[in-house]
């Protein structure tokens, strides 16, 4: 049976926030981790998020997409949403984008594990 040192520690989980009346998050640096899930604000405005990603942190970000389509996944306010972590493999410079523009400072606490 393998020891629990066996295993990397989980990374303590980022937040990102999207500025009121904004829909992109700041870009986040996910160095070295994945992006697992999102722990949804109690008062987030947008049904749904998609993703930015660029190759540097200050670089031009593109949506991601997915078989020809932007990915996209529906979100409630206050729960906490599961991402698939093959679906941004390979992201390090990410931003997080709602669908409507939030009615004030939302900030976005990601679940994220090493690489």
């Amino acid at each position: 049976m393998p020891s629990t040192t066996d295993y990397q520690p989980l990374i303590a989980n980022p937040d990102v926030a999207i500025a009121s009346g904004q829909t992109a998050s700041a870009a986040i640096n996910l160095a070295g981790t994945q992006l697992c899930g999102i722990h949804m604000p109690a008062a987030f405005t947008g049904a749904s998020v998609t993703f930015q990603a660029a190759t540097t942190l200050g670089g031009t970000y593109q949506t991601v997409q997915k078989n020809g389509a932007d990915l996209t996944v529906t979100v409630t306010q206050g729960k906490y949403v599961s991402l698939t972590p093959a679906d941004l493999a390979g992201v390090q410079f990410l931003k997080i984008v709602s669908a409507s523009a939030e009615g004030s400072s939302r900030t976005l606490t990601l679940a994220t594990r090493p690489v």
